[in-house]
């Protein structure tokens, strides 16, 4: 993977990477199903000297995804949507993005995050796709995970997760989850 420094980190990026990798007391019961999830709240990213947070709404269809971002204020709003087919960024009045998966969307720019893993680790679950190790070994509820280079940890209240850190080498990603729904519409833009 390419170095990045604080100068050449493109905002696009730090959108992409806040879209493809989220407490209060009252937040609703997190999804057991695996199709027709979603959630709103907060992620936070720190990468190679920068920082940066967007509002997200996370919504997972069966085989597809649609993911919003904006910032402050509705300021510097963002749409991926992704399915079977390859994955789009939609960026205001700026040229969609295409490719065929999250993955190859970030490495044509320099980046390297095992985006498709996201659709597990936010739930709390392990990635059936790579090696992993987690705390507890037990059924209980997953506490830590170590999976594809990525340090995990889950903090739950009222035995529903509500804040997610993840954390690489270079990268640290902070998802905090105001509520989780069982529905999800996740139709193309």
């Amino acid at each position: 993977m390419p170095e990045r420094t604080p100068g050449n980190l493109p905002a696009a990026a730090l959108i992409l990477v806040f879209s493809l990798l989220s407490a209060c007391s009252s937040t609703p019961p997190q999804p057991a199903s695996t199709s027709g999830w979603g959630f709103n709240g907060k992620v936070g990213l720190w990468a190679y000297g920068e920082q940066e947070s967007a509002n997200v709404e996370w919504q997972d269809c069966d085989s597809s995804y649609l993911v919003r971002l904006s910032g402050p204020l509705g300021v510097g709003s963002a749409l991926v949507y992704g399915n079977d087919s390859g994955v789009s960024l939609h960026r205001g009045s700026d040229d969609t993005l295409y490719a065929d998966s999250p993955e190859a969307l970030l490495a044509s720019m320099g980046w390297y995050l095992p985006v498709s893993h996201l659709r597990y680790w936010l739930k709390g679950l392990p990635s059936p796709d790579s090696p992993y190790q987690r705390e507890p070994q037990s059924v209980d509820a997953l506490t830590s995970l170590s999976q594809s280079g990525w340090r995990i940890a889950y903090t739950y209240q009222s035995g529903q997760i509500t804040r997610i850190s993840m954390q690489d080498d270079n990268i640290r990603l902070k998802w905090i989850i105001r509520n989780w729904h069982e529905s999800a519409v996740c139709t193309a833009p």
